[in-house]
């Protein structure tokens, strides 16, 4: 879902909750190393990879390339980039995981982290700024290895299971009674209550 749309020369924002969904997009990129004598018809890899823009994509995508299958950029070629866009409603909060492995001081670590978004740029935003605040893990440090959208009954974290309940109630904190306008006084003798 894109964050402003162009209507009439003039730029329109949608909710703050979709913009946030949108500073990260999904990305799907083909790539195989270029045919030479030695082997004519190469092994040819897809990823899906989840960035602000298509450049940003085909540097980790090559990174991830030399990681994992030792081609490099110099050598290899990208068939095709194209941005996935959600398929569903993207007004539907969902429950996402989000199964990552980053490098932290110490070593790499493998981490699943729950988030509730209705889309899946969203909750991977979140997870980027949640592992910079608690892990101190930079973006160029986190390899994202799988997503799933999970049901209400499949999530273990707390933080998401107290809002996953049908009978969820937001009360209001600092309610102020209206008083009619023939009792109202402008200067009072205790504190209104606001409970």
């Amino acid at each position: 879902v894109p964050s402003c749309f162009l209507e009439r020369n003039r730029i329109l924002k949608m909710p703050a909750m979709l913009c946030r969904a949108c500073k990260i997009k999904q990305y799907e990129i083909i790539g195989r190393k270029v045919p030479d004598a030695k082997d004519p018809d190469p092994k040819i890899f897809k990823s899906v990879i989840f960035a602000r823009n298509s450049v940003v994509a085909k540097t980790k995508f090559w990174t991830m390339m030399r990681k994992q299958n030792k081609v490099k950029k110099t050598v290899g070629q990208i068939l095709q980039i194209r941005r996935i866009y959600e398929k569903r409603k993207p007004l539907i909060i969902k429950n996402y995981s989000i199964l990552l492995r980053y490098r932290s001081k110490t070593g790499v670590m493998n981490v699943t982290k729950e988030f509730r978004d209705v889309t899946l740029c969203g909750a991977v935003w979140q997870m980027y700024q949640d592992m910079a605040s608690r892990h101190h893990a930079r973006r160029s440090d986190i390899d994202i290895i799988g997503t799933t959208v999970l049901s209400n009954m499949k999530t273990t974290r707390p933080a998401i299971k107290q809002f996953a309940r049908s009978n969820v109630k937001f009360p209001l904190l600092n309610h102020r009674p209206k008083v009619a306008k023939k009792y109202r006084s402008l200067f009072l003798a205790y504190r209104p209550r606001t409970y």
